[in-house]
């Protein structure tokens, strides 16, 4: 019960450490992607577009750095809950390896 409460607090501090880990830094990156399309040529570079091409390249590079988010915290969750299963003593399969021995 101890080791199981020690962990719990270890997953809440390393998940609050570890919440502001992704940035994709959509705004530099928007910033190159108008960039492409004006030496591409599919932007004009005195065209009034290039701010709302620079705004639509944030906002989908921000919704994809959230999914990271969501998906990065899942994997954290599924990874401390097995780890807390796998380090029960009494699971069937220990008992069994015990039996084996």
């Amino acid at each position: 019960m101890k080791k199981l409460l020690i962990t719990i607090l270890l997953s809440l501090s390393v998940t609050t450490l570890q919440a502001e880990t992704i940035n994709l830094e959509c705004d530099a990156l928007a910033h190159k992607m108008v960039t492409r399309f004006v030496e591409e040529g599919l932007l004009l570079k005195s065209d009034k577009n290039q701010g709302r091409a620079r705004a639509i390249s944030a906002e989908l590079c921000q919704s994809v750095q959230k999914s990271a988010e969501t998906q990065h915290k899942k994997a954290q969750t599924s990874a401390l809950q097995n780890w807390i299963f796998e380090n029960r003593p009494d699971k069937p399969g220990n008992k069994r390896l015990k039996r084996l021995k």
